[in-house]
């Protein structure tokens, strides 16, 4: 189906500390896939969760003490805001910048692909 090299890439995912990432399925999933890991978040470290982050910025621009009298307005803002940002490559707000947690996560992960290939 695919190249075999393309098959010996491990792919780190990163998660956190959500109880339904620790069901015993999820572990018995991982396991029977080695080519998958899991990059545990931080505990109580909602800057570290990009979807955390994500969900923030849209809150500070589009929800938080907004003055819409219906919902559809509402929504169609947060979908404009989602539009402008795109939800994957988001270009989150200054607020919510956090370089040191991007160079964390980045090392985390690096040192997890050591480990998989030593």
């Amino acid at each position: 189906m695919f190249p075999p090299q393309i098959c010996q890439v491990l792919l780190s995912v990163v998660v956190d500390n959500y109880h339904m990432h620790k069901a015993k399925a999820v572990e018995q999933w991982i396991a029977s896939h080695p080519r998958f890991a899991l990059l545990w978040l931080p505990t109580y470290c909602l800057r570290a969760n990009p979807i955390e982050r994500v969900f923030g910025d849209v809150h500070d621009k589009c929800t938080r003490n907004h003055k819409r009298k219906r919902l559809r307005d509402l929504v169609q803002d947060v979908e404009r805001h989602m539009q402008v940002h795109e939800p994957w490559r988001y270009n989150l707000s200054e607020l919510y910048q956090t370089p040191e947690i991007t160079a964390a996560v980045e090392r985390i992960a690096a040192e997890a692909q050591v480990k998989s290939a030593a």
